[in-house]
């Protein structure tokens, strides 16, 4: 009892607060440090978005969106928002003028995500304070700094892609759908919200949906002011959306349908879902019951699917379709955060106990705080148990999740704590450690059973040898010109030197997919005729990397093994081996 009452005492809880903000910047200055060291951390995504926020800094107009150094003179057409772009390429050019150009961009790298990490500490402890208290609040905090993928992939140093802004975003519309108070306020900021999520990418679509029909659920139940909610969602969802996108998209592009940024299939159903429900409330001044509601609300919803499917079908099937059957089969099958969960229950056993069980232990412990509390919760269950279902289907659907998982880890940890009877205490500490140990226990098991130095993550972290912006520095004694490179190598190419690139890891590009991996895979001529087509002038490759089989030529050259068309570059003792091509 000593213990809860220290938890949920104001003078405690006022202490924890600020407490939690330093455990969670201190925990992040290791990383920081090599950050600033050798520019290390940064993934592929992070990488360009950097390289996006440069370009603008230097001139590149608001509404140009490509990314003029891959595969040139064509370039890659990107759907990333210059609305995260914007505040970053203030904070860049702010910098600029004291650390220089390089140095900005590594400062940005760290300040950039913690301030997020500290918003989403902030904004989690009064949500989770309002719904369940200062002692739930106060476990809450403890997920952040512990959970990878808030505490790495999500929050860390080096996380300067969109995720971040996008959790903190759906956060919000999760307290929008279920704080009791000014419904009409409350569903016309959740829809702003959402649209501001949509402008920044789709990722968070499906969240959004769910919010969208709890609300009508809410609606065909009868519940108090529900009606005004989902008017004031769905009314500044319709109305904000394309505002939002008239602001970052060429006007000349606004009529043309694309299945990964805001276009006419998205406006044709955020205004579908608007007209919808105007109609059900409409109607639903003239039937009151909760069956007859549902009978309209299914009516309805057939209606409008049925109107809706000739604009969203091309896009029913995922943003990959303008790429071959082949080249989805060859290159799509690589991508790690498209795999289901069970395929890494089944090879990758750390991934699991520092990603995947985490949220799948929160899950459970919640879902027997809400059958305890007699539903009370329900709504933060459903959003918690789409990210974790739907991890099945996707890894990254766990996405889903994060920005409620902090909320729901806090509730039930105390509800398992304020219980008499032991499993219910005894389960909620397994979970607790769960989570809050997952990375030491994953590090642990690893090392037990030897998985470091197994084939992809011995891939993985051969490549990291190569990953960081020193590295990339030395390219700057060359000549410029064209590299063709691995396809992981591509962003962190574009920042770390002036050259062009020939692959990254961007949909919208099937070529962009190609180059970085089947010539590499090939054989000889298979490589020099990639490199003819693209008119590279170097070819770019990690030391000692294996580029699919062993005796692939990508392989071969990274052994050092020569070829009379290619021309080692010294590089003063780099990783990265660079060959000139003879033309």
């Amino acid at each position: 009892m000593a213990k809860a009452s220290l938890f949920e005492s104001e003078q405690s809880y006022r202490a924890a607060l600020p407490t939690m903000v330093l455990v969670f910047l201190a925990s992040q200055m290791p990383d920081a440090r090599v950050m600033i060291s050798n520019g290390a951390g940064l993934t592929t995504d992070d990488a360009m978005r950097l390289v996006e926020v440069r370009d603008l800094l230097a001139g590149q107009a608001w509404y140009d969106l490509f990314q003029h150094r891959v595969l040139p003179p064509e370039g890659l057409s990107m759907h990333w928002s210059r609305y995260i772009d914007a505040p970053m390429a203030l904070m860049m050019g702010a910098l600029q003028p004291f650390f220089g150009l390089d140095m900005a961009g590594r400062i940005i790298a760290i300040l950039w995500p913690l301030m997020l990490g500290v918003v989403f500490i902030l904004a989690t402890a009064a949500l989770t304070k309002r719904l369940y208290g200062r002692q739930a609040a106060f476990l809450s905090l403890l997920v952040i700094p512990s959970y990878e993928l808030l505490a790495g992939s999500g929050f860390g140093v080096g996380s300067t892609d969109h995720h971040a802004v996008q959790i903190i975003l759906m956060l919000g519309l999760f307290a929008m759908t279920v704080l009791p108070d000014r419904p009409m306020l409350r569903g016309v900021a959740g829809g702003v919200l959402a649209a501001l999520s949509l402008a920044v990418g789709l990722e968070m679509i499906l969240f959004i949906g769910l919010a969208g029909v709890l609300m009508v659920l809410a609606f065909v139940l009868g519940r108090g002011g529900s009606d005004r909610r989902l008017t004031g969602f769905s009314a500044a969802l319709a109305l904000t959306t394309p505002l939002l996108m008239a602001g970052q998209l060429d006007p000349s592009l606004w009529v043309v349908p694309v299945c990964d940024a805001i276009s006419p299939p998205l406006l044709a159903l955020t205004t579908a879902a608007f007209v919808a429900s105007a109609v059900l409330v409409l109607a639903g001044r003239f039937v009151q019951t909760p069956m007859a509601r549902a009978g309209v609300t299914l009516a309805v919803g057939a209606v409008a699917g049925v109107i809706l499917l000739p604009a969203i079908q091309p896009c029913l099937a995922g943003p990959y379709t303008a790429m071959s059957a082949e080249i989805q089969q060859s290159v799509l099958s690589r991508i790690q955060e498209i795999k289901p969960a069970s395929f890494y229950f089944a090879t990758d056993g750390g991934r699991v106990i520092s990603l995947l069980l985490p949220i799948y232990a929160v899950t459970l412990l919640f879902a027997l705080t809400v059958l305890a509390g007699r539903g009370r919760g329900v709504v933060l269950l459903a959003f918690l148990a789409m990210g974790a279902v739907l991890s099945f289907w996707q890894f990254r659907m766990l996405t889903m999740g994060l920005p409620v998982v902090a909320v729901a880890f806090g509730a039930g940890a105390a509800w398992a704590m304020s219980q008499r009877a032991a499993w219910a205490r005894l389960g909620g500490v397994a979970v607790i450690l769960c989570v809050l140990l997952s990375r030491p226990l994953a590090i642990g098991y690893l090392k037990l059973n030897r998985e470091g130095p197994g084939q992809a993550q011995g891939k993985a972290a051969m490549s990291e040898q190569c990953n960081d912006l020193d590295q990339m520095a030395v390219l700057n004694s060359v000549p410029t010109g064209i590299v063709f490179n691995p396809i992981n190598l591509g962003p962190i190419i574009l920042l770390g030197s002036p050259h062009s690139v020939t692959s990254a890891p961007y949909h919208r590009s099937a070529d962009a997919f190609v180059n970085g991996t089947l010539p590499f895979e090939g054989n000889e001529a298979g490589l020099r005729a990639a490199v003819d087509r693209t008119r590279a002038d170097y070819v770019l490759l990690c030391k000692g990397d294996t580029y699919g089989a062993a005796d692939s030529i990508g392989t071969a050259l990274a052994k050092g093994e020569p070829r009379s068309w290619l021309t080692d570059v010294p590089l003063n003792g780099s990783n990265l081996l660079l060959l000139k091509v003879a033309r």
